[in-house]
């Protein structure tokens, strides 16, 4: 498996985690429930092929960005580890 599949694997996981949270406020997003819907967009979008949205979820996934604000230290290992392979795909 490479990078990218099991990134997409880790996104479906982090997209399954964010449906359990809702409202508070992060940057771009009104609410948890906001984000849900923009990830669940971005990964359909990266399962067709269209690396174009990487630069986005690179942003939402870095360190104290979209992620940890609404998803805080449950998600902190899948959020890092996501991090680490959008870094990696988007050299």
């Amino acid at each position: 498996m490479d990078t990218l599949e099991i990134l997409i694997q880790e996104l479906d996981e982090a997209e399954k985690l964010l449906s359990q949270f809702s409202g508070g406020y992060s940057g771009d997003f009104m609410s948890a429930e906001e984000f849900h819907e923009a990830l669940k967009t971005h990964i359909i979008v990266l399962k067709k092929g269209d690396l174009t949205v990487l630069d986005d979820l690179w942003f939402w996934f870095a360190p104290t960005c979209a992620w940890d604000d609404f998803v805080g230290m449950e998600g902190q290992d899948l959020g890092n580890s996501i991090f680490a392979k959008l870094s990696r795909l988007r050299k």
